[in-house]
């Protein structure tokens, strides 16, 4: 069977809601779910909105994370979310992801650590592209920094050697 069939008949929805609650045919949503076509990045990435459930779950394999971030910043535009002049705001959502990251260790909830952590790469992909900076080339210069730094884990915190020595 295939994956599409599956998680809407284990959701418990009819195949006539589903389509008409995306914007689709029944008959579209039919042909996808017995593979007789694919559905483009957008219809994908609204079946898994709807689905409450994530992108690379819904298609049942792994994505790069360079796939993961054009399709992130696709769903940004799409929705109008991208635009330099709410970085402001952005930043703020980002702190928002932090806090809610910062309640799950508190409470020891995997779930909300989980859901957090991909909340705040999920903000942090829009605001770099709100600010127009790539993001694994700000990943790529933080390695390069520490790749060959040296220095102590104290207390689990890890001390630069020349910090030790202050």
């Amino acid at each position: 069977m295939n994956r599409l069939r599956k998680v809407r008949e284990q959701k418990g929805l009819p195949l006539k809601a589903v389509a008409y609650d995306i914007g689709i045919s029944m008959n579209t949503l039919s042909q996808y779910e017995t593979g007789k076509r694919e559905p483009k990045l957008e219809t994908w990435i609204k079946l898994a909105d709807y689905y409450e459930m994530s992108f690379s779950s819904l298609i049942g394999q792994c994505m790069s994370f360079d796939e993961l971030q054009k399709a992130i910043i696709k769903w940004a535009i799409d929705r109008n979310i991208i635009n330099s002049k709410n970085i402001g705001r952005q930043f703020m959502k980002v702190s928002e992801e932090l806090g809610e990251l910062a309640e799950g260790i508190n409470k020891d909830n995997q779930g909300q650590i989980k859901d957090s952590l991909g909340d705040i790469l999920v903000t942090l992909i829009i605001l770099s592209k709100d600010l127009d900076v790539d993001l694994l080339d700000c990943l790529r210069g933080a390695y390069d920094v520490i790749k060959d730094r040296t220095g102590k884990t104290i207390n689990g915190v890890f001390v630069k050697e020349t910090d030790l020595h202050k």
